[in-house]
């Protein structure tokens, strides 16, 4: 290890953690690399340390004593801590947003509303503490209906209503379970993306886009998840939509800027593209999403360690207009099976999203896949091919997604 070697602390675990530091693994200047995962085994490319995502002071003691050049926090959990203000007080270089912004995005609520103050172009949505408001508002309401628990701790985050009957069930349940804010929006039809930006808190340079597959049937039933799959870049983003997105997130960017909470990180706007040049949005996502990471960081050519110290250290704006890519294209799928034997496991492709320790074995029972080359097309046909060599039991992902007609 050289003197400029840059020893890295990854707050949170699985499939994004795993995909970032598969590629910042690639630089020459990247030192060790930590993730905080309790199961604590050691890849070719990085070593867990069994510290909560919000000990933040054990993180930093862990940071100092390990000379940990740069922390990026990717969880929630981690996001919702003052662990960017605590390591900042303590002379740490950290790439992520502050508690007080996370704050607009991290409820669901406060989420919709921050966008809406943006005048952005959001579905048709109500927030409800009260029972009796959210069930009369469904006799009015235009069906089908996206029902959302407000808090992202809560085990079941979205489901799709077709009846009124369906919804009262579901907002019986949820408010027994003692929710306080219901977020319901009308469900936008259209195709489901995310376009990526970094900021270093006073401009956002896109980063990349994917088309999602949330859905956990191909035929738009089952589950409304965060994603179980994903293309990348998404073709649908034609120049029109994609400098109109740029200028929302440039809005939110300043947004968070005015309030004295600059925005410094990764921050995503999940948008549905509705018809030509239209689009909604639905959401904004702090992170890259475990569905779409490796897909993400394989098409970026630049150097995303150099890319982050020049966010942190104020030079973002003077050394990049852009962020180079390459002209491939990358697809992912979820992939859950029976519990996998990972330790030890250093496929490229493979990013695991949870993990399991039982004795000296570490298990997971889902998988993200990912394949990238120089068309969409080939990506497709490598991840199927992938995935038909896989000696995984019981395997269960959207067929759809690796089909060469699906487009």
């Amino acid at each position: 290890m050289n003197n400029d070697s840059i020893n890295i602390l990854i707050v949170g675990n699985g499939a994004v953690a795993s995909a970032l530091a598969k590629k910042l693994n690639e630089y020459e200047n990247t030192g060790k690399i930590f993730i905080t995962d309790s199961c604590e085994y050691k890849t070719d490319y990085y070593e867990c340390v069994d510290i909560r995502d919000d000990d933040i002071t054990s993180l930093l003691k862990f940071a100092l004593e390990n000379e940990i050049t740069l922390t990026i926090p990717i969880s929630k959990r981690a996001f919702k801590s003052d662990i960017v203000e605590f390591f900042q007080s303590n002379g740490q270089n950290i790439f992520a947003p502050s508690r007080k912004t996370c704050l607009f995005f991290l409820n669901k609520a406060n989420c919709q509303k921050f966008l809406y103050k943006n005048k952005a172009q959001c579905p048709k949505f109500a927030i409800f503490s009260k029972y009796s408001q959210a069930i009369d508002y469904l006799t009015t309401a235009a069906f089908p209906l996206i029902i959302t628990q407000t808090e992202q701790s809560a085990q079941e985050q979205n489901t799709i209503c077709t009846t009124i009957k369906q919804a009262q069930s579901y907002l019986d349940r949820i408010f027994a379970n003692g929710e306080t804010d219901v977020l319901i929006q009308e469900f936008p039809y259209g195709t489901n993306c995310t376009y990526y930006f970094i900021s270093d808190g006073y401009s956002a340079i896109p980063f990349g886009s994917v088309r999602n597959f949330k859905f956990t049937n191909a035929d738009k039933s089952g589950q409304y998840t965060d994603g179980i799959g994903c293309y990348s870049p998404e073709y649908r983003i034609n120049e029109t939509v994609s400098e109109r997105i740029k200028g929302l997130a440039e809005k939110i960017i300043n947004n968070f800027e005015f309030n004295s909470c600059a925005y410094l990180g990764i921050i995503g706007l999940e948008c549905t593209l509705t018809d030509d040049d239209r689009f909604v949005v639905q959401d904004i996502k702090p992170f890259l999403q475990e569905h779409d990471a490796r897909a993400i960081l394989n098409l970026c050519e630049d150097n995303i360690l150099n890319v982050i110290n020049s966010c942190i250290n104020g030079y973002f704006s003077d050394e990049y207009e852009q962020i180079k890519t390459n002209n491939c294209s990358s697809v992912s799928v979820k992939i859950n099976t029976s519990l996998i034997d990972i330790k030890n496991t250093n496929d490229y492709d493979i990013d695991f999203c949870n993990t399991y320790l039982n004795g000296n074995n570490v298990y997971s029972s889902s998988l993200i896949l990912t394949k990238t080359a120089p068309t969409l097309t080939r990506a497709k046909h490598k991840i199927s091919q992938a995935i038909e060599e896989f000696e995984y039991k019981d395997i269960k992902y959207r067929k759809d997604i690796c089909d060469k007609i699906n487009t």
